[in-house]
C-alpha cells in the first residue's frame, strides 16, 4: 500500500498549527481559518490524487 506523501504533510501542518495555538505564540481562530481557507484544502486532495494516480 503506497502513502500519500501529501496528506501527511497536510497534517503535521495541521498539527504545528494547532500546538503553536495552544503554547499561546499566536492568536489565531482555527475555526476562521478552516472556513477561509477550505477550498485551498479540496484542491491540495485533488491535485494530491492526481499525481498518485500518474506514478
Amino acid at each position: 500500500m503506497k502513502k500519500s506523501v501529501g496528506v501527511s504533510v497536510f497534517l503535521i501542518v495541521i498539527g504545528v498549527i494547532f500546538l503553536i495555538n495552544n503554547l499561546n505564540f499566536i492568536n489565531i481562530s482555527i475555526s476562521d481559518l478552516i472556513k477561509t481557507y477550505w477550498p485551498v484544502i479540496l484542491i491540495w486532495i485533488g491535485v494530491e490524487r492526481l499525481i498518485s494516480n500518474r506514478e
